[in-house]
């Protein structure tokens, strides 16, 4: 079973580390992360950037 998880974050760093861990934890295995990012301006990006990096599975895309 592949397991598909798609999300888009705004001025999400006070929460994003707990989503992200709580996806990455899930008893059935993640395929795919996918987050879209709409422009933050805190440490949205670097918290992705942090995770894609440690996690292949994490796709990232940010509004520029």
């Amino acid at each position: 079973m592949n397991l598909s998880v798609s999300m888009i974050t705004f001025q999400g760093a006070a929460y994003l580390k707990a989503q992200m861990d709580s996806i990455l934890g899930q008893s059935i295995p993640v395929h795919e992360i996918i987050v879209c990012d709409d422009g933050s301006t805190d440490e949205t990006r670097a918290i992705l950037t942090e995770y894609a990096a440690r996690h292949p599975q994490i796709q990232l895309f940010f509004k520029h």
